[in-house]
């Protein structure tokens, strides 16, 4: 009886077989460019003799990049040193490749069209393999011992294997758009290969005795198909059906409500509410002092649940900790807050928090001051109301412009050599290049149908919101997710500079590539979340 496998010997079978797979999907690439070549191929000479000649370097570098992501994955499933120690050709933790930094990346149409080839190629496998996927994970997971499945321990998984294959591909002496086309004739070839060596993987680790780990799941009542008839959970628009389920409704300040319906009863129930949400001076005559130890039970259990938000920042729990008693006294003259999600005190909360995410390192220390500064404020403020959250939510917006000022400022020698692109484009000069006259069509443009573009998605932003300055974005760029923030663009929107908050450096980008991401959904906007709706989503789950 053979022994139970290890993860390294895991690691060290599979990349034994990435080769074969390699070969399978470069085979086939061949064969449709042997039949067909790509658009993209009048100045690359002959592609798929290319591909044919340097095939070796390609798989050579895809290899050694898919050893190198698997060797760190490896050092991190080891809870002690000693473990990576006795790994053969594991770098150091502080060892890394040395690289080249820019301050300013320029991305054009050619790179953003690579970037959506490889995120089509990534959800391609994980169309075409999610069971595989999902069965693997059970399996490398019970080799790390992690046994319920809470981590993501395949170290070929489909984001790991594209990003490989596109540092292989890049080793062939073609174009940049003739490299996306390989990446986009490539993504049906390499789902199924993979598919197929993720099932033979699981299969081996099955007949070797590893016993794959489990899935937490959890069971609601009822069933998910398609069309049926079942009530299903749906967050609340508003607070009162919290209310409603903690029972922490007071009753109306008035005298004994008469006997009603059912619907008259929720109306009257929430006319204390809206009448509340006017300022305090239109307020209904009523005791005044503390609130009610029902609204205190749930204001407490509502700053818990928010502190929890998964994600949020240390400073920003600990304001929202010194918020409570602020929003206790507030209670005492307007109970609109526990009603509403957009009362002014919890639109402060969710700008503060989203501020601080956002903020890049230099600026947080002052941004942290000024959120400190704010809180003190609202808490010494004698006669706290929605007004005061009004005027820390203006604060925080003058805090904003004030860093993307500082921003330009620093960027400004990347932005002249931007502006003077511009100018360089506009210029009469460039009238004068000649064009390729045959890549251009018979019929006059004029006559030709309109592209269709995609739809876009509810909440998506249009080219000219993308380039306002100050907008927050996520765009896919390089092969990854990266939090971006709109610095600039040119009056005719031709090229738009943005920064990366977290390390500072700027890309740019032009009009068309921005658009085509909007377009196939790789640049959305970052939300702002509202931290008391989904405290009070996790509450109304927990309570049902």
């Amino acid at each position: 009886m053979s022994r139970r496998p290890s993860f390294p010997d895991f690691i060290e079978e599979e990349l034994l077989r990435v080769p074969m797979t390699l070969d399978a999907v470069i085979d086939a690439v061949q064969e449709r460019w042997r039949l067909r070549l790509p658009l993209q191929s009048q100045g690359d000479g002959d592609p798929a003799r290319a591909l044919r000649q340097h095939r070796a370097e390609l798989i050579t570098q895809t290899l050694r990049t898919l050893r190198e992501t698997a060797l760190a994955d490896l050092r991190a499933s080891f809870n002690h040193p000693a473990d990576g120690a006795a790994v053969p050709g594991l770098a150091k933790p502080g060892q890394t490749r040395p690289g080249r930094t820019s301050d300013l990346s320029l991305i054009d149409d050619d790179d953003v069209a690579v970037d959506i080839e490889i995120a089509r190629c990534t959800q391609a496998i994980k169309l075409a393999a999610e069971t595989e996927l999902r069965d693997l994970h059970t399996y490398t997971s019970a080799l790390v011992h992690d046994l319920n499945v809470a981590r993501d321990t395949n170290p070929f998984g489909p984001e790991r294997y594209v990003r490989a294959l596109w540092q292989g591909v890049q080793q062939l002496p073609l174009s940049r758009p003739l490299l996306a086309a390989f990446m986009h004739d490539a993504a049906g070839p390499l789902a199924e290969a993979l598919r197929k060596a993720y099932a033979s993987a699981s299969r081996r680790l099955q007949e070797q005795g590893v016993a794959p780990a489990a899935y937490r799941t959890f069971v609601f009542g009822g069933g998910t198909a398609w069309g049926a008839d079942l009530v299903r959970y749906r967050p609340s628009e508003d607070l009162h059906p919290l209310h409603d389920k903690l029972s922490a409704r007071p009753a109306p300040a008035a005298g004994p409500a008469p006997a009603h319906t059912h619907g008259q009863g929720q109306a009257q129930a929430h006319a204390p509410a809206k009448a509340s949400a006017q300022p305090p001076a239109a307020a209904p005559a009523g005791p005044q002092g503390p609130p009610v130890a029902q609204w205190v039970e749930l204001l407490d259990r509502l700053f818990t649940a928010m502190r929890q938000e998964r994600g949020l920042a240390a400073p920003t729990q600990a304001l929202l900790h010194q918020l409570q008693p602020v929003m206790l006294r507030l209670l005492q003259t307007d109970a609109a807050p526990l009603d509403a999600y957009d009362h002014a005190a919890w639109r402060f909360m969710n700008q503060l928090a989203f501020d601080i995410e956002c903020c890049a390192p230099a600026h947080l220390p002052r941004l942290l001051a000024l959120a400190g500064s704010l809180v003190e404020r609202l808490a010494s403020d004698a006669s706290i109301s929605q007004a005061s959250f009004t005027w820390a939510i203006v604060r925080l917006a003058a805090a904003r412009q004030q860093a993307l000022e500082q921003a330009l400022m620093a960027a400004a020698p990347q932005l002249e050599r931007l502006q003077r692109i511009c100018r360089d484009e506009a210029s009469d000069a460039t009238a004068a290049v000649p064009l390729d006259i045959g890549s251009l069509d018979t019929v006059p443009a004029s006559l030709l149908p309109e592209p269709e573009r995609p739809a876009a998605p509810p909440g998506a932003l249009t080219l000219q919101q993308a380039g306002a300055p100050g907008t927050q974005l996520r765009c896919h760029l390089q092969g990854q997710w990266r939090h971006l923030m709109t610095l600039w663009s040119d009056p005719d929107c031709e090229l738009v500079l943005l920064q990366e908050p977290p390390s500072g450096r700027l890309w740019a980008l032009r009009q068309t590539a921005l658009s085509r991401l909007l377009s196939e959904r790789l640049a959305r906007p970052l939300p702002v979340r509202s931290l008391v709706r989904r405290a009070a989503d996790r509450l109304l789950r927990g309570a049902a």
